[in-house]
């Protein structure tokens, strides 16, 4: 069983750093994990931080959304960490802030017994960046295998939430993934969460259908 634990999560919840500084923590995180341990206080531990600051960030705005949007941020985040080997936090608020232009989105929909569209929107330096992490190579420039290693990601990543969703006898299909480039986003029960990671930061966003 996957832990979703998160010591970076648990420091940032505490609401003392900015994000420059959780940068510089999730930095040394990433070569030395107990340098973050460090910063944490045995009063401030929450087992399951980031939901703890998803379901704050959703206050009572998204109530049939509320399970599904949360699980899938803690898998979103346990992926950074696992298939992009970086380390990262999530706001406890909602993002309103639209990214730097050129920016990139990815997503894919869920259908079946729900509907259910995730994905992400950076800019063009941090979706570099993460598509670098995800294939393990350089990517100077924006180009076909920067799309495909986030589409890749995302569709592996919705992949096994669609497996958890699953063992609840919630069946799923997955649409192929999609990408567009500055996007307006307009989804119908949409969350944007603004994550701030070691290589800058990004949103991922939720909705109940497609949201660009």
């Amino acid at each position: 069983m996957i832990s979703n634990f998160s010591i970076v999560q648990c420091i940032f919840n505490r609401d003392q750093y900015t994000p420059e500084e959780m940068r510089r923590i999730l930095l040394e995180a990433e070569q030395d994990e107990s340098s973050a341990a460090k910063l944490l206080a045995d009063d401030a531990m929450d087992i399951n931080p980031v939901r703890t600051a998803v379901l704050l960030a959703m206050g009572n705005n998204y109530p049939n959304q509320e399970l599904h949007y949360a699980s899938y941020m803690e898998m979103f985040m346990t992926a950074m960490k696992t298939m992009l080997h970086t380390e990262a936090v999530v706001e406890r608020f909602p993002c309103e802030e639209d990214e730097e232009q050129p920016c990139y989105a990815t997503s894919q929909r869920l259908s079946g017994d729900i509907s259910f569209t995730a994905g992400l929107i950076a800019s063009e330096p941090v979706y570099l960046k993460l598509a670098e992490r995800y294939s393990e190579e350089e990517l100077p420039e924006m180009d076909e295998m920067a799309k495909d290693c986030l589409e890749e990601f995302i569709n592996v990543l919705n992949g096994m939430f669609s497996v958890s969703l699953g063992e609840q006898n919630i069946e799923t299909d997955l649409e192929l993934p999609r990408f567009g480039q500055n996007v307006i986003l307009h989804g119908s029960n949409q969350l944007r969460l603004r994550v701030h990671s070691a290589v800058g930061s990004f949103q991922v966003v939720m909705a109940t259908d497609e949201f660009f």
